[in-house]
């Protein structure tokens, strides 16, 4: 078994929720949009849709790179998609999308647990750090989101 993390970040993103779910239900562009964090991605293009797998290399702030799959199970567009992951990291990761008054309010539980030889025996100790680093990815995402979006919108 790998080192267990939860995670649970919020965004806000001032659009519709319709053109949110555009944006993050295609892991297999997420480098064009998300690419200080996503460098590779390959597999099922569209859409995130049961079945359909995505396997990415992502990078933090940290000198490593993880690999995994993603792997949709289940969507609700345009206010959920659940999947499971596989690789370097194993467990699940679902994306709750909900409208408002103010756009979108975007929510990812992230549950992995991680089996990259070094980061697993180092959890014990440097499991804050590997928080930071998580966090510094998402921070990424929200800030590159906001961009592509507003930039599309304009």
């Amino acid at each position: 078994m790998g080192a267990e993390y939860r995670f649970l970040d919020e965004w806000r993103l001032p659009v519709d929720v319709e053109r949110v779910y555009d944006l993050i239900s295609r892991p297999l562009e997420y480098p064009r949009w998300w690419g200080r964090v996503f460098v590779a991605a390959e597999g099922d293009g569209g859409e995130a849709a049961p079945g359909k797998k995505v396997t990415v290399k992502a990078r933090g702030f940290l000198p490593y790179h993880i690999r995994f799959s993603l792997t949709c199970l289940e969507t609700d567009r345009p206010y959920r998609i659940h999947s499971k992951l596989d690789g370097d990291f194993e467990g699940t990761g679902t994306w709750l999308l909900q409208a408002d008054e103010a756009g979108t309010h975007v929510q990812l539980d992230w549950r992995p647990s991680v089996n990259k030889a070094g980061v697993k025996q180092l959890s014990p100790v440097l499991r804050p750090l590997f928080r930071a680093n998580h966090n510094w990815t998402m921070r990424r995402g929200e800030e590159s989101a906001l961009r592509v979006l507003d930039g599309a919108s304009g």
